[in-house]
């Protein structure tokens, strides 16, 4: 590139930012900045007591489905098995259920608190494994297009208002984006690999840029590898959006015991050295990261419901990690969907689901520190339910 086109792609990029596209989403106001911690301590202990009472308990509900999934299942093609209309029928009735309604648009609009025609609705899977192909799980698609499809049909929301992101990877057509039978918007992961891309990224232009406006306050001190502090930031795509609906999975991670709602803004999170994966908030600094992400108000406020992918299921992610059928559920797959508007008893419920089926198995059972932490922060609601048991989270099952 000679310095002519050089400086004429600089001008491009620049305009391009400064001028406002017809597709260009308007920020909402005055949520970009982390609010004041509580200080009053009499206060804070009233609201813990409010948070913990078993009748201020969060809900969680597990919707099953045996004729989820086709017979004769191919692991390395198994999102072809997944019966479309059966999940159609879960998400529904789940959402009835969940919210108390009979009246199927009734339950999403009080669900998308405030929900305006316009409105722009950010959508967060879990495709961490999207680059092993089918040999990984990943929130199913066809979940993806169940919950679309109602958003679009049952809401009126249009599919070019609706976003389905993970800013670590780039999300294909052929596992993806075909398996999406509307017209959605995707935002995925920059390489950096070209000149105009750095710019991107450094003038923060895309909705999978940094905001930064929008700082991500860590009580860990983040570095990279040759400890050089790294900032975290909420993503465009968050902070112009009114909505998020986050669909994470039901599976363990290889460090904690669930990489369920909580983590999987992990996703979500972009940084100062604009890597595009989140290994700088691994390792020692893991559990308090996974609580201040979600602590931040564009999270914490804009989420309005969590639907977990509990089809298939993952117990032994780091240990040959495949589409095994559980012991704790007759040696089958899950086949289930989960629903919740509390990240920590949804996460809760999903990690002792793991930890029993980890246990029958002979694995180690890992950290739920994470869960513990983001309860005393007023996250939401923290319970070792023993034999799916549970006092503080309403765990409610049902089966269609």
């Amino acid at each position: 590139m000679n310095r002519r086109m050089f400086i004429s792609a600089i001008s491009l990029f620049i305009g391009s930012w400064l001028i406002p596209s017809k597709h260009t989403m308007g920020k909402t106001s005055g949520d970009n900045k982390q609010q004041p911690a509580i200080k009053d301590a009499n206060l804070e202990k009233m609201l813990r007591q409010k948070i913990e009472s078993p009748s201020n308990a969060a809900t969680v509900l597990r919707v099953h489905n045996p004729g989820v999934l086709s017979k004769d299942i191919n692991p390395d093609t198994y999102l072809d098995f997944i019966k479309g209309e059966k999940l159609d029928e879960m998400l529904a009735e789940g959402i009835k259920e969940f919210i108390m309604q009979k009246n199927l648009k009734k339950a999403w609009l009080e669900i998308l608190t405030n929900y305006k025609k316009g409105d722009k609705i950010a959508i967060k899977p879990n495709f961490n494994s999207l680059n092993h192909g089918h040999k990984f799980t990943i929130t199913a698609p066809p979940l993806i297009n169940s919950v679309v499809k109602q958003l679009v049909e049952v809401v009126g929301a249009r599919p070019d208002e609706i976003f389905i992101y993970d800013l670590c990877k780039k999300i294909p057509e052929d596992i993806v984006r075909k398996r999406i039978n509307y017209p959605v918007k995707y935002v995925e992961r920059i390489d950096a690999a070209s000149i105009f891309d750095k710019i991107r990224l450094r003038l923060h232009y895309g909705l999978a840029s940094a905001d930064p406006s929008s700082e991500i306050k860590m009580r860990e001190r983040i570095i990279d590898e040759k400890e050089t502090p790294v900032k975290c930031y909420m993503p465009n795509i968050v902070t112009h959006a009114q909505h998020i609906i986050n669909l994470p999975l039901l599976t363990n991670h290889i460090y904690i015991a669930n990489s369920g709602a909580l983590k999987n803004h992990y996703g979500t999170v972009r940084f100062s050295n604009f890597s595009s994966y989140p290994g700088v908030l691994h390792g020692s600094v893991l559990n308090k990261s996974v609580v201040d992400i979600n602590q931040h108000p564009q999270i914490k406020n804009k989420t309005r419901i969590i639907i977990a992918d509990g089809i298939f299921g993952v117990f032994d992610r780091g240990a040959g990690e495949g589409k095994r059928v559980w012991k704790s559920f007759n040696n089958d797959f899950p086949k289930s969907i989960f629903i919740s508007k509390d990240p920590v008893a949804i996460d809760s419920v999903m990690a002792s689901i793991i930890i029993k089926e980890r246990k029958i198995n002979k694995f180690k059972i890992l950290s739920t520190e994470y869960l513990e932490d983001a309860m005393n922060n007023g996250l939401g609601i923290y319970e070792n339910g023993k034999n799916g048991r549970f006092n503080k989270i309403r765990y409610k099952q049902v089966s269609i």
